[in-house]
């Protein structure tokens, strides 16, 4: 199993950067830029192919997919190779290859520490309703060819087809083709696709954007390593919240679209208008594709930078340009916000992270304690403080204000629920743990100002103390330089064994301190577990196995969704009916069948409903188990239980229904012939 992770993290590490390399070389950037942005240009393909495949009724498959990327990625490329098109800029640098390397290690080194390596194994999953969801969606596309993100689903039959709307599905796209071009099951191909993109596409796309904020500072480039991942919530609570891995790839690949944005503003959008425009077009749609919210945060990072532009540009009209663009975005901002179609999204009730008093809130803001329970990142709050003051002395204090929007916003997101939270949150489901994170990711720059600050101060003093103390030519030889070399060194190893590590001694306790590390680190292990009682636990993993053995291919299987099956299909691959929480509008059929499938034998309407659906099994997991005595999903309550009764009460003496295997609390029947081909 661990061999074909592998194999997957080659398949996936292959998929971002190969294809969308040539995208942006043939926009004129050198192999290392198009390297750190190439992930932009696949994601924005890897979710337009299949809208496109849809509308022409063509299936999609690897070849096919993957085909039509390869050619729409390499035809710029050729087309410049052809026009003799000049690059726009320079050629390739070993010290950028050089940064991209330790970007790149030391990015895939902390994922294999907080996430492989916690890992029971490399088909372990994480037992939430979400997670559900994705998991199920990413075998249906493999399944069915249908990975539009126009009209999404996992396949259910339970719901209308014509029901789905736009469901951003960049992210399972590219785990369906890491699953199918490596032939692996979907569970490997999805952690390793995450593993990916939390170890290798953020800390590049990072180093895109610490190159383009800092083109003269190497130094800043050089601490970046570490400060990129500093920030504890980021990308390790999209793993454990939900997990919402959409919104993971679409913040991962931020850095990298604004990346892009500084520097077509630098060389001139008007000169360079075409290639503008196609990277915008491949940065909006990587995005929007991806999890629309990150346009919205990449709104939060290019208003303070383009009112400081504009403040640049008119000189005698300062205060008029800042007035100026800063109305404008809000203009634009309420402007999206009173938008019918994003009325969902703005005023969604988020109740989950509503648990903090005004002074609460305030005090995890501040000490960056940026997720449930998780322990302060008191030295990391000071460092960036400190970078604060560095960006407005080098008078780049615009910097400083998309974390603090984001840090702002999620205080109030987590103390009161309100207009004004509609306001500043709305654009992000008004969701505390989606503005940390992307409050952790503008962190990063102004981190690593403030770690390459306090480097340059102990530096000076440092040279200072041993010219004062030695007059001699051997003191002479010692140069600001390389004095600045060695204590960077010596402060990052320092920080980032008190930053990474999971926990020290406390002298005064004389107990170990969990960091905040330690604290994401135990909790993505937790989850993932599976030798935990989980929802959808090993054991009836086992069982749902052996149920495909004695069960006919593509047989539809009736099943309650709140015993854990809602997870059979994407894990297992069994064709079940219901494959998420019984909400919304279902089928008639459907909720015939789960209110009252249990009386079969004497209702008419039931055996008509399960003659339509062709259904010819029911899967129970916990058969005869109390709401009290349970282990539920979350959302769970009696009522939502007991709207399964149909289901539930079905026993080994229900007339209709033949037992096939037993189990403990586990059970597949097989319904009765005499009642699956019964016509109205």
């Amino acid at each position: 199993m661990w061999t074909s992770f592998a194999l997957c993290l080659l398949v996936c590490a292959a998929l971002l950067y190969i294809p969308g390399l040539f995208v942006f070389r043939g926009l004129g950037f050198n192999t290392t830029s198009s390297l750190v942005l190439a992930p932009v240009a696949f994601v924005a393909f890897v979710g337009l192919v299949p809208i496109a495949y849809d509308y022409l009724h063509i299936p999609c498959t690897a070849p096919s997919v993957l085909g039509i990327i390869i050619v729409g990625c390499i035809a710029p490329h050729l087309f410049s190779k052809i026009l003799k098109l000049k690059p726009v800029e320079p050629a390739f640098a070993k010290w950028d290859a050089g940064m991209i390397v330790a970007y790149g290690l030391f990015g895939m080194a902390l994922c294999l520490y907080m996430f492989i390596k916690p890992l029971d194994g490399a088909d372990s999953f994480y037992c939430r309703a979400d997670n559900a969801t994705h998991l199920n969606m990413v075998r249906h596309f493999i399944e069915s060819g249908q990975w539009s993100s126009l009209g999404a689903s996992t396949g259910t039959l339970a719901y209308p087809a014509e029901g789905n709307g736009f469901y951003p599905s960049a992210w399972h796209g590219l785990a369906a083709l890491v699953s199918l071009i490596a032939q692996a099951d979907p569970i490997v191909a999805i952690n390793a696709t995450n593993a990916i993109v939390c170890g290798l596409v953020y800390p590049l796309a990072a180093f895109s954007l610490m190159n383009r904020l800092f083109p003269n500072s190497k130094l800043v480039a050089a601490v970046g390593i570490v400060t990129t991942c500093a920030v504890a919530c980021f990308p390790w609570t999209f793993l454990i919240k939900g997990p919402l891995v959409s919104n993971l790839l679409s913040y991962a690949l931020m850095p990298a679209v604004l990346s892009l944005f500084l520097y077509y503003l630098d060389v001139g959008i008007v000169r360079h208008w075409k290639g503008a425009a196609v990277a915008a077009c491949l940065s909006i749609f990587s995005l929007a594709l991806s999890q629309p919210n990150g346009l919205f945060a990449v709104l939060v990072f290019i208003a303070p930078l383009l009112a400081h532009r504009a403040m640049a540009r008119f000189p005698k009209h300062r205060m008029a340009a800042f007035f100026a663009t800063t109305l404008g975005f809000i203009a634009l901002w309420f402007a999206l916000l009173n938008a019918p179609s994003l009325a969902s999204v703005v005023f969604f009730p988020n109740q989950g992270g509503l648990t903090l008093t005004v002074r609460e809130s305030i005090e995890a803001v501040i000490t960056f304690s940026l997720y449930a329970g998780q322990p302060a990142q008191t030295l990391l709050a000071v460092i960036c403080l400190i970078g604060c003051a560095a960006a407005i002395r080098r008078k780049t204090a615009w910097l400083i204000f998309p974390a603090a929007y984001m840090l702002v916003a999620y205080g109030v997101s987590r103390c009161t629920d309100g207009y004004l939270r509609n306001v500043l949150c709305g654009f992000w489901y008004n969701d505390p743990w989606r503005l940390a994170d992307a409050g952790a990711v503008f962190l990063a720059p102004l981190a690593a100002l403030g770690l390459t600050t306090l480097v340059a101060v102990l530096a000076r003093c440092f040279t200072q103390k041993i010219l004062a103390a030695h007059n001699g030519p051997c003191a002479r030889r010692i140069t600001t330089a390389s004095a600045t070399k060695v204590t960077a060194c010596i402060v990052l190893i320092v920080f980032a064994c008190y930053n990474f590590f999971p926990s020290y001694p406390n002298p005064i306790t004389h107990k170990r301190t969990q960091t905040s590390f330690g604290f994401m680190r135990d909790r993505i292990a937790k989850e993932y577990s599976t030798s935990r009682d989980q929802i959808y636990s090993h054991k009836e993993k086992l069982f749902v196995d052996k149920a495909l053995e004695v069960i006919p291919d593509g047989a539809l299987v009736v099943n309650s969704p709140e015993d854990g099956s809602l997870f059979a299909y994407g894990v297992n691959g069994i064709n079940t009916l219901f494959r998420h929480r019984p909400t919304g509008t279902m089928i008639p059929d459907a909720d015939i069948l789960r209110q009252r499938l249990s009386h079969i034998a004497s209702d008419a309407e039931v055996q008509e409903a399960v003659a339509r659906t062709s259904a010819q099994y029911v899967l129970l997991l916990d058969q005869g188990v109390s709401f009290d005595e349970g282990r539920w999903l979350l959302q769970t309550t009696e009522e939502s239980l007991r709207s399964c009764d149909g289901i539930n009460l079905i026993t080994d003496d229900t007339p209709g229904f033949e037992l096939v295997l037993a189990e403990d609390d586990m059970r597949l029947y097989k319904i009765s012939p005499e009642y699956t081909s019964v016509t109205s």
